[in-house]
């Protein structure tokens, strides 16, 4: 005797089988999108994060710690607000995003057909970039001491040579050793930078009359400019970058390497930086949020592109906005959850116009109490310093100006004439009055700069 199923009952048997299979996630064709995606630029033979996730044999080992750094979004790190301003760099993984790799992880991470499996990303061998048009090269290479948490800040300069102004679209710090190199502050300066103190490096290229150009940052990818935006190297300048290394289990050698994508056509806006860095800091022993406010005014109608900030271990909230001549006011970036071991430059998805007068105002808060697992020492005062036991507050945003139209024509990065249209326009020594790190400490700390004790000089 044959039975046959109504067809209702077909149907709902085929949806079941649809339904199971859309529940039940596999590597290949749910998983290694979202790694690619999001995860392999560090996750990937020779990079920074402990593992590759490039391929399942490399993957499955570390299934569950995998769904617990993302279930609670430790992974991929970001630590912006993105609810308040939209980010075009932004990493962080949408809901349903984390919930496939929960459900995989959940159901014994199945590998999957690998006929599902998408093509893996092509990277450059040691450059997240491709291949730059030009390598600058430091002058010397640094041996990184093993096991050592506190390597003394280095100041490295860069062989530089160059005849005309270089005009470049994007750029990328590569260390040779990227396991001992924590973050690096890269500046330009007229003048030479040889002797420039490693704490000081960044004020005196700015009071130079040069630019702090960025950073490498953990996570941190290669800066790229909007299309008919670049940034300017004059003949004649130096490169210098500090470093803050962190010993491995053996000792390394490191060799960096400033490598530079050159503009191409029509060029008309030069990008700067402007910011705010405050030597202000004095945290009391076991204060748990420890407040401080900065701010420099802004000397032409300018463009905000990208923010970010660089505090040190007890760093736990920061956010920038713009308060306008009006007295309105424009957040720019809100980081709830500051983590000195991952930093990022956020790319504002929609740039920001901020009118002559703008105040750039940033806000932060420093845990200094033994309820912070990173903090060294609740019992401490503390105050700015490079050591990342002391603090610092330093926040930044590349700009341009807004009604710049140079109308340059670049060929290979060398300026070779103008367009009919281009609009002459000086490039002003200063964008912003100066931070106050430049200046007295600011009198509504001065009582609790004064209460804290004395502590030798860092280096």
């Amino acid at each position: 005797m044959r039975f046959r199923l109504p067809a209702l009952a077909t149907a709902a048997v085929a949806l079941s089988a649809i339904g199971a299979e859309v529940d039940r996630p596999t590597f290949s064709r749910d998983v290694a999108p979202i790694f690619y995606a999001r995860c392999v630029s560090c996750h990937r033979p020779g990079e920074i994060a402990p593992m590759s996730l490039l391929d399942y044999a490399s993957a499955r080992p570390w299934a569950k710690s995998i769904k617990e750094v993302v279930a609670t979004r430790k992974m991929p790190p970001w630590h912006a607000d993105s609810s308040l301003v939209r980010y075009a760099n932004d990493r962080s993984l949408t809901r349903a995003e984390i919930a496939t790799i929960v459900r995989w992880v959940d159901q014994g991470a199945p590998a999957g057909d690998p006929a599902d499996l998408p093509a893996a990303p092509r990277f450059i061998e040691g450059w997240a970039m491709g291949e730059p048009d030009l390598i600058f090269h430091a002058k010397r290479d640094f041996t990184i001491p093993a096991n050592q948490a506190e390597v003394p800040y280095q100041c490295i300069t860069f062989h530089v040579d160059l005849k005309d102004d270089l005009y470049i679209s994007g750029w990328e710090i590569r260390p040779r050793v990227p396991k001992a190199f924590h973050h690096a502050n890269l500046v330009r300066s007229p003048q030479s930078l040889e002797d420039a103190p490693a704490g000081g490096l960044i004020a005196r290229a700015v009071l130079q009359g040069g630019d702090y150009i960025g950073s490498y940052l953990p996570g941190s990818r290669p800066m790229t400019y909007p299309e008919a935006m670049a940034y300017r190297i004059p003949a004649g300048s130096s490169l210098a970058i500090q470093v803050h290394y962190v010993g491995l289990e053996e000792e390394a050698t490191d060799h960096l390497m400033f490598g530079v994508r050159f503009a191409e056509g029509r060029i008309d806006k030069l990008v700067r930086v402007v910011g705010t860095d405050t030597n202000a800091i004095a945290i009391p022993p076991g204060d748990p949020n420890w407040g401080l406010e900065d701010e420099v005014t802004i000397l032409h109608d300018l463009v905000a592109m990208t923010s970010g900030v660089h505090m040190h271990l007890r760093g736990k909230d920061f956010t920038m906005e713009g308060i306008l001549p009006d007295g309105s006011r424009k957040l720019i970036t809100a980081i709830p959850r500051y983590d000195f071991n991952w930093q990022s430059n956020y790319v504002l998805a929609e740039p920001i116009f901020l009118p002559k007068g703008t105040k750039i105002h940033v806000t932060a808060h420093w845990d200094n109490s033994d309820k912070n697992p990173a903090n060294p020492d609740a019992r401490a005062w503390v105050r700015y310093g490079p050591w990342t036991d002391d603090e610092m507050l330093l926040g930044w945003t590349h700009v341009v100006i807004a009604d710049e139209r140079l109308g340059y024509k670049i060929e290979k990065g060398r300026l070779v004439g103008k367009f009919d249209d281009a609009q002459p326009h000086g490039h002003p020594f200063f964008l912003q009055t100066l931070p106050s790190s430049s200046e007295f400490q600011r009198s509504q700390t001065a009582a609790g700069a004064a209460a804290a004790p004395d502590r030798p000089a860092s280096p």
